[in-house]
């Protein structure tokens, strides 16, 4: 089972701001799952590249919708259509292509922008993080550039950029990019896996440990509406994807805490 959801968090209704996550999952095909979340950057811009001293508002959610919907569709065609196994070797590759991919396609839409309107369009409208996996029938990879979290069998991953996230878009504004490729964490004893998720940095560890019960996307959403009605819960906005094994349902390892530990060392 695969699912995703986004809440509005409580600081984005009181100042009737748009939400800025977003979050899609998909199975393109048999042993094959994909789950997404982005967050756009919430700074202003006061141009200069100054991302927080200025007054010009934000809307990346907008680059948040589109560059995940795209990295979605993207590893959809590539993995459904590439031959078996798929394994470490062929998701490095594949995400490395999805990497190049994703910021051709973000170029494509600045391109005919003069050079002042293209950064400001860029940190107005582009930057937003991107957490994702990728499941297959022989492993599963976690992948990102920014903040969020990961989690594994309700072991929990926080990834901590000290509110600054390296954002995908920032390379648009590089002459020379640094980082040719996402963050990339095996999954060890892929076949123990009972359920995967990523969330973005709206979340907190307790609440990610109660996304063990497999939810459809209705019943997750709506109980992620009355988590954010909760006093100190989502004051930011929040989106999550997951898959849950059906195969092995709601049998429980004796001892998680080794792929957890595992995880980070890999970071």
């Amino acid at each position: 089972m695969i699912s995703h959801a986004t809440v509005l968090g409580r600081a984005h209704r009181l100042m009737q701001h748009n939400g800025q996550d977003f979050a899609t999952a998909a199975t393109p095909a048999p042993d094959l799952a994909i789950g997404l979340v982005c967050d756009g950057c919430g700074s202003k811009f006061g141009g200069n590249g100054n991302l927080r001293a200025g007054t010009a508002p934000s809307h990346n959610e907008v680059g948040a919708n589109l560059l995940g919907q795209f990295a979605l569709d993207f590893l959809s065609q590539k993995l459904a259509t590439s031959p078996a196994p798929l394994g470490p070797e062929t998701l490095e590759s594949v995400l490395a292509d999805l990497h190049l991919a994703a910021l051709t396609f973000l170029h494509h839409l600045t391109a005919h922008f003069s050079e002042a309107a293209r950064r400001e369009f860029v940190a107005t409208r582009l930057l937003a993080t991107l957490v994702g996996f990728v499941r297959t029938a022989e492993t599963a990879v976690f992948f990102w550039q920014g903040d969020g979290f990961l989690v594994t069998n309700g072991a929990v991953c926080p990834l901590n950029s000290h509110n600054q996230p390296n954002y995908l878009a920032y390379q648009l504004l590089q002459p020379n990019p640094t980082q040719t490729n996402f963050q990339l964490a095996f999954v060890p004893q892929p076949d123990q896996l009972r359920w995967l998720a990523v969330a973005t940095d709206g979340w907190s560890t307790p609440l990610l440990e109660q996304l063990d019960e497999p939810r459809s996307a209705l019943t997750l959403q709506r109980w992620l509406n009355v988590q954010s009605q909760q006093r100190g819960q989502f004051d930011d906005d929040g989106a999550v994807a997951i898959w849950h094994n059906e195969e092995i349902g709601d049998q429980r390892l004796e001892d998680e805490s080794p792929i957890l530990r595992s995880l980070i060392s890999q970071k």
